[in-house]
């Protein structure tokens, strides 16, 4: 029997990977900033990370979720500033240590209303106006401006909301357009037409009317709408009775996207409120109430989408004189323990983070920074994302 010299094991061949699971193993899981530097490697590389949609929809699935938060904060001159910094879900305090990046999309907006709408998918959806949309995916920078909506010749004002569409495998902007008619006496009424924007498509689609009256804050302000399991979600009133518009009327409006119909989603029983605030966590709803007088914020989650009953009372947030989780507010992230919420408000002109602490009733704050009159943010993934 021969023995084998240490010569021999530089002559064994390397271990052969095909190039065809390159794809399936390696690229899928690797980072955004790692791929886009493997694009000029090969032409077929560069196809399949640029151009490839499914390649992008498992890289989104497989891959490790690097979370930033982005924050669009509006100025007295209409300018919409917009800023990115790494987001840590496990540890929310690193967003104190966080460095912000100016993204390069600062669209020149027009009201205060308008600014970031949603993020889905790494895609983020910004409202320049009441006739205008645009979609921008940072980690790509690819930005495309939407087709102008045709809406009546009346003065009113728009709630878009943007994401992903089971039904067809697409993704969707929706715009409600909503103003006032019939004035008699004091009281109104409200007509609210309904449009939808398929990725892929040249126009923009009118659907059913909206059969209720937007939310709208004692600022005059009215919320996007929320993407959640196949539908869009708005706050809204009930009007019966022209403008008569009380606590009892609230409710949950949802747009199923495929069915195009309208239904009323059961809110939680909360009591005496004097605001509600909707958003979305863990793709569920989630609903804020702020107690009467103020003293509390209760956030609620819906657990089974449609179910009242699911409706699950997360945490109690105290209520502060100056340090108000009000109009000017965003839960931006709640932890999986549920014991930590990352929240950004408003301060005399000035944006703070705050990080609250239930188990030990404590509150995290960063310093004030940047002169503003609103800001808006979402936490959004990296991705590759951008359909044709």
């Amino acid at each position: 029997m021969e023995e084998s010299t240490s010569g021999d094991s530089l002559h064994r061949p390397l271990t052969y990977i095909p190039l065809d699971i390159i794809p399936e193993t390696i690229l899928c899981r690797l980072p955004i900033k790692s791929l886009l530097r493997f694009r000029c490697i090969c032409k077929p590389w560069d196809s399949l990370i640029s151009k490839d949609l499914k390649f992008a929809k498992k890289h989104l699935r497989v891959s490790p979720k690097r979370q930033h938060v982005v924050t669009t904060t509006w100025s007295i001159a209409n300018l919409l500033t917009v800023m990115s910094c790494p987001f840590d879900s496990l540890n929310l305090h690193s967003i104190f240590d966080s460095k912000y990046t100016h993204l390069e999309h600062s669209p020149i907006i027009s009201t205060i209303d308008d600014g970031l709408v949603a993020s889905c998918d790494g895609i983020l959806c910004f409202a320049i106006d009441h006739r205008l949309a645009i979609l921008y995916n940072p980690c790509i920078k690819k930005v495309k401006k939407l087709p102008s909506i045709d809406l009546p010749q009346k003065k009113g004002s728009t709630l878009f909301a943007f994401g992903y569409d089971p039904f067809i495998d697409n993704y969707k902007v929706v715009a409600l357009f909503w103003y006032k008619y019939d004035f008699n006496f004091g009281t109104y009424k409200t007509q609210a037409n309904v449009y939808s924007y398929t990725l892929g498509t040249n126009s923009w689609k009118r659907i059913k009317d909206f059969p209720f009256l937007p939310w709208f804050s004692g600022l005059g302000m009215s919320k996007h709408g929320i993407f959640v399991s196949g539908t869009v979600n708005w706050l809204a009133y009930h009007q019966s009775n022209g403008h008569a518009i009380n606590v009892s009327s609230q409710c949950i409006v949802s747009l199923h996207l495929g069915k195009e119909s309208y239904q009323e989603i059961p809110l939680p029983d909360f009591g005496n409120s004097k605001m509600l605030t909707l958003e979305v966590m863990r793709d569920c709803l989630c609903l804020s109430s702020l107690k009467s007088p103020k003293s509390y914020f209760d956030v609620w989650l819906m657990k089974e989408y449609g179910n009242k009953e699911s409706w699950t009372k997360l945490f109690r947030l105290p209520y502060y004189d100056g340090f108000s989780y009000g109009f000017l507010t965003n839960i931006i992230y709640i932890s999986e323990d549920d014991n930590h919420v990352l929240l950004v408000f408003t301060e005399k002109g000035k944006f703070r983070w705050v990080v609250y602490d239930f188990k030990n009733n404590t509150t995290k704050s960063s310093e004030t920074q940047d002169d503003l009159d609103m800001l808006k943010a979402k936490v959004y993934v990296e991705s590759l994302i951008w359909p044709s």
